[in-house]
């Protein structure tokens, strides 16, 4: 079964600061049977091709059971969790030989699973499927108010670039879902955009010269106060991202360019109303 060459985007889940290096360090080696794999920043809003979570942490276990895993992005548990989950698992202490082993089949059961969904132009959709599930609440009463909050309608998008090629492209694609496409090309333009009229989501490109891409962050939140107005970021290499001056500013999260469009539309849909 064919598989692509390219290395595939990893979401870890429920792990600490120093795994997630060692993690990091592994992945940078190559292991495998060639495929390759990278983790996914933690504000990076790229959709995963399969996740790893911590199978000890029942945070993690909550989160995955909420992500709905499936042959197409599947999960792959580390350790022994207390209730039997139906996903791959491989043992702690960790022997990163048979880490990479459950990887590859994965992906290669991927791999299968999405040509067969192509032969037979199945449109795939995420659904709800009856299986085992952690049932248990542990959200913050703050943040699990945050989780309730309706994504905006009607809203445009507003793009800061200097490159009418990649605008023409988000607008025609953006065209399919009847939304508005701004453009402006520094900070005191994008400020009067978002007074003008409602803007749900800001996409900045960092590259762009003469912005200070976190100062006008802050500026389009305020513009509108009632308004949600979510900001993305587009940066050439996931290095390029202050993780803590994102945070600060009120960043959303960000993606790297070139942005692939499924990715992009995944992006938006986390932080407006798409109609289908």
């Amino acid at each position: 079964m064919p598989v692509n060459s390219f290395p595939f985007a990893v979401r870890l889940i429920g792990f600490n600061q120093q795994e997630t290096d060692i993690f990091d360090a592994t992945f940078a080696l190559d292991q495998g049977k060639g495929y390759g794999y990278f983790r996914l920043a933690e504000d990076n809003l790229q959709d995963p091709d399969l996740y790893i979570a911590n199978g000890e942490d029942l945070r993690a276990l909550v989160a995955v059971s909420d992500l709905r895993p499936s042959d197409v992005r599947p999960v792959l548990l580390v350790g022994t969790p207390d209730i039997t989950l139906p996903y791959a698992r491989v043992e702690r202490p960790i022997r990163w030989q048979r880490l990479f082993e459950a990887l590859d089949a994965l992906i290669e059961k991927r791999a299968d699973t999405l040509a067969r969904l192509e032969a037979s132009d199945v449109i795939l959709v995420p659904e709800r499927r009856r299986r085992n599930r952690v049932d248990i609440d542990l959200t913050d009463p703050v943040a699990y108010e945050g989780l309730r909050t309706e994504l905006p309608h009607g809203g445009a998008v507003l793009l800061i670039d200097k490159t009418p090629a990649f605008r023409d492209f988000v607008a025609e694609f953006m065209a399919r879902y009847q939304v508005e496409v701004l453009w402006a090309k520094g900070e005191s333009e994008a400020e009067d955009a978002c007074v003008r009229q409602r803007v749900s989501v800001v996409l900045i490109n960092t590259s762009v010269s003469d912005i200070d891409p976190f100062r006008l962050c802050q500026t389009v939140k305020t513009a509108r106060p009632h308004d949600k107005t979510s900001v993305i970021f587009l940066v050439s290499k996931s290095g390029d991202y202050d993780v803590e001056m994102g945070r600060k500013a009120g960043v959303d999260g960000f993606l790297t360019k070139p942005v692939a469009s499924h990715h992009f539309i995944s992006a938006l849909k986390k932080f407006m109303h798409l109609p289908r």
